[in-house]
């Protein structure tokens, strides 16, 4: 439900009950409220500087995408801040938000209804996806936020859909539509003719979806584009400030035929295309699709059937509810599935990252290039374990299954990431400063210097980081490798961060401590959620 816990999360998740049934019950309801009180994160992102995080869109597009006379032609970097920043605050929420289920839940959605936040042309205009799309829609309703999702630039960039018009629809969004953000692909019927199709038990619906509902659903869409001064459009303002668009002489007024409902012709505007969110938002094929994806990313690769068939029955009964989403996340989350199953899942390498930063109680203060180092030597190294956020190029989103982030290359880059992690000093630090995870400074605030051993000292970070025992030999050859010629119980010097030759030894130490806690987040153990 969490990036992983940060210093006391434990100890405030013990005072939530008397047993752990009671305590999780309340940490649910808990994360659940949209009113747990979060402002000490958002003091931090405000804090930032950050200049596009409140931008409009009629804002981003005037100052991102047209303002080329101040910016240059191809306006590069400034062209990207908005998904810079976007990624930014992604970092500090996932780092230091108490609402932890819900930045959780909204990286579900993000990925989901995946974009490329770095496309050239969806880069400017990405702060609007995640800030009113994604967002606030996240623990709300699916039906909303489908609408939401197929009206943003983002997605009609990205998708296609912008340019969809009359009889030259474009059928890119209308595909992923029924393929990925719906029913799935486990309900496609390959083929053209929809009356092979079978209807649903004692509905008159169809079962499933063929290509020529996808033609239709595309049809439906026609028209929903975006204000980018078009050649067809009034040459005035408002026809170019990048916002959401209907535009009737684009839209086939025909009538349409859609997983065996009809949509009557000359309709008001808009309503063909809710009418195909309306139905396929009934439909327990994206029911069980949708709360398939939820208790596959919340418990395991195969999560009970059980579990999926009672929460997309849930999901359909209050598919009209403002808070349904929030309603099946409660279900599978106080599930004894959820409660019974660890380990279940292989944390991918932004959650990698995240926990690593919440465990150490790093201080972070990530900025947008070209200004921020070490955050874009610690994103590269991200991006390089193919996991870096709004990177993912496909409409899938990023995979979630233990294979793709098990691999050789993935783990191999997920802990070359770590090693350099624990070495990173904020911009401008001076050598033998502050860290931005400053386990020294932490190990020194935790134990007095008679209890600094390499027995003590890892298993102290043992306990921050698992909050469990890890196995004895996994123990040891951290302990081995932080206490070299020392005996175990021995103390350690670890205060001096001096580069003078009488002091190698102790710096050496402060190295060592570093790196040992670095090995511990390389364990099979660590990446087993």
């Amino acid at each position: 439900m969490a990036y992983g816990p940060r210093p006391g999360d434990i100890t405030a998740f013990n005072a939530l009950g008397a047993d752990d049934s009671s305590r999780l019950a309340a940490y649910v309801e808990q994360q659940l409220d949209p009113g747990l009180d979060d402002s000490a994160c958002e003091a931090r992102i405000s804090a930032g500087g950050y200049t596009t995080l409140s931008k409009t869109m009629a804002q981003l597009w005037s100052d991102h995408v047209r303002d080329r006379d101040n910016l240059g032609l191809d306006n590069y970097p400034y062209r990207y801040y908005p998904c810079a920043e976007s990624e930014c605050a992604k970092m500090l929420r996932a780092v230091y938000s108490r609402r932890q289920l819900f930045e959780v839940t909204v990286d579900f959605w993000h990925n989901h209804f995946n974009v490329l936040g770095w496309n050239f042309d969806i880069a400017p205009l990405f702060v609007q996806y995640d800030r009113d799309v994604i967002r606030p829609n996240a623990f709300g309703n699916f039906r909303q936020m489908l609408e939401a999702v197929a009206a943003s630039p983002s997605m009609l960039q990205f998708l296609d859909n912008k340019s969809s018009r009359g009889s030259s629809f474009n059928e890119n969004f209308a595909r992923e539509l029924c393929e990925l953000h719906t029913l799935g692909v486990d309900n496609y019927y390959p083929g053209n003719d929809p009356n092979t199709i079978p209807n649903l038990p004692g509905e008159s619906i169809a079962a499933g979806y063929c290509d020529n509902d996808v033609y239709e659903a595309a049809r439906a869409l026609t028209g929903w584009t975006m204000r980018d001064d078009h050649w067809e459009f009034p040459n005035t303002p408002e026809y170019d400030t990048g916002e959401f668009l209907y535009y009737p002489d684009w839209h086939d007024v025909a009538s349409k035929y859609f997983l065996h409902r009809f949509i009557l012709a000359n309709q008001p505007a808009m309503k063909d295309a809710r009418d195909v969110f309306d139905v396929l938002c009934q439909h327990p094929g994206t029911a069980s699709h949708i709360c398939g994806k939820l208790c596959r990313r919340f418990i395991g690769d195969n999560p009970p059937q059980t579990l999926i068939d009672s929460a997309a029955a849930l999901w359909r009964q209050h598919w009209q509810s403002a808070d349904q989403i929030t309603r099946v996340l409660r279900h599978i989350l106080n599930s004894d599935a959820f409660r019974e199953t660890w380990g279940g899942k292989v944390k991918r390498p932004w959650e990698a990252l995240a926990h690593a930063m919440r465990a150490t109680g790093a201080e972070i203060d990530p900025q947008p290039y070209p200004d921020w180092n070490p955050y874009g030597n610690l994103l590269n190294l991200l991006q390089q374990s193919g996991n870096r956020p709004f990177r993912w190029p496909t409409p899938d989103g990023y995979p979630d299954r233990a294979e793709k982030w098990s691999g050789v290359s993935t783990l191999a880059q997920t802990w070359r990431m770590m090693s350099r992690l624990f070495e990173l000093r904020p911009p401008g630090e001076p050598e033998g400063g502050i860290y931005l995870c400053d386990v020294v400074a932490q190990t020194n605030a935790a134990l007095a210097p008679a209890a600094r051993s390499a027995e003590v000292i890892v298993d102290f970070w043992i306990d921050r980081i698992y909050s469990q025992s890890i196995p004895a030999s996994r123990r040891t050859q951290v302990l081995d490798f932080l206490r070299q010629n020392a005996p175990a119980n021995e103390a350690l010097e670890t205060t001096t961060n001096s580069w003078s030759a009488n002091d190698l030894k102790q710096h050496y130490t402060q190295s060592r401590l570093r790196s040992a806690v670095a090995l511990l987040f390389m364990t099979p153990e660590f990446y087993r959620r």
